[in-house]
């Protein structure tokens, strides 16, 4: 088993093709030819993600964010790049492409939420594919009962949410630092009464406030965590001649007071 025949089967889970024109993924650090000894999956790489992964006998991490995404002009001592080419360690990143994917981590969102997929939001590719779910809950939430449903079934130490009280029927779920202008009108287009994202910024919620919309914000850590247990699980069934794991040390590098 080499890295290059990792790649290609998560290629085929997830093509690079669908990534976003911006982004970076495939393998971004390390030889195709080298044999693989075990597998680390995260969301981010850290050092504390890399030291894991040496702990345990993994020279593959299969991440979410690339550790590589603007040109490197150069590479400072401190930087997880450095550290990984010291301890030979490949990358491969399974970002924006994984987001859309069937399966993916918009997907795996949802689950986490125990609700039924809708329709594509934002349809970004000829087969339908896009970003973002229209999702008819069964249940009729409040703002802050909708936050806190997020939170219980999220796991996380605090959620935004709009204050201003409206029932929420359907809902658009975006994971990651999702809204942006379109998101916003889309939503609207298509009926639904909030928004599940992360990262939101202030003239969204004041936008929101205006047109009537409700926004949830659980965080980018919060809404895509489980992308690393997602292609853990990915990996483990295809192959299983080495040692494949959710690098456990990850947490939200935000704290909540």
């Amino acid at each position: 088993m080499t890295v290059g025949e990792v790649w290609k089967y998560l290629d085929g889970v997830a093509p690079k093709k669908y990534a976003e024109g911006f982004d970076n993924v495939g393998l971004l650090i390390g030889d195709e030819n080298a044999e693989v000894t075990g597998v680390c999956c995260c969301l981010d790489i850290t050092h504390s993600v890399i030291n894991e992964a040496v702990e345990k006998g993994a020279n593959l991490i299969v991440t979410h964010h690339p550790v590589i995404f603007d040109a490197l002009k150069n590479i400072p001592a401190w930087s997880p790049v450095a550290a990984l080419m010291r301890r030979d360690i490949a990358v491969i990143a399974m970002h924006t492409n994984f987001d859309i994917a069937e399966g993916g981590v918009n997907d795996t969102l949802i689950e986490l939420l125990e609700w039924e997929r809708g329709d594509t939001l934002e349809v970004t590719q000829s087969d339908g594919r896009g970003f973002g779910a229209v999702c008819d809950i069964q249940l009729e939430f409040t703002p802050q009962m909708l936050a806190e449903y997020c939170k219980e079934k999220l796991f996380l130490g605090g959620v935004r949410y709009s204050r201003i009280s409206r029932s929420v029927k359907r809902v658009a779920v975006c994971c990651g630092a999702g809204i942006d202008r379109t998101i916003m009108q889309l939503a609207r287009e298509r009926g639904c009464d909030a928004i599940i994202s992360g990262d939101i910024k202030h003239n969204f919620w004041i936008e929101a406030e205006n047109c009537g919309l409700t926004l949830i914000d659980a965080g980018h850590f919060g809404t895509e965590k489980a992308a690393a247990h997602k292609l853990a699980k990915l990996v483990t069934a295809e192959f299983s001649s080495v040692p494949v794991f959710s690098a456990e040390c990850e947490a939200d590098p935000c704290g909540y007071v």
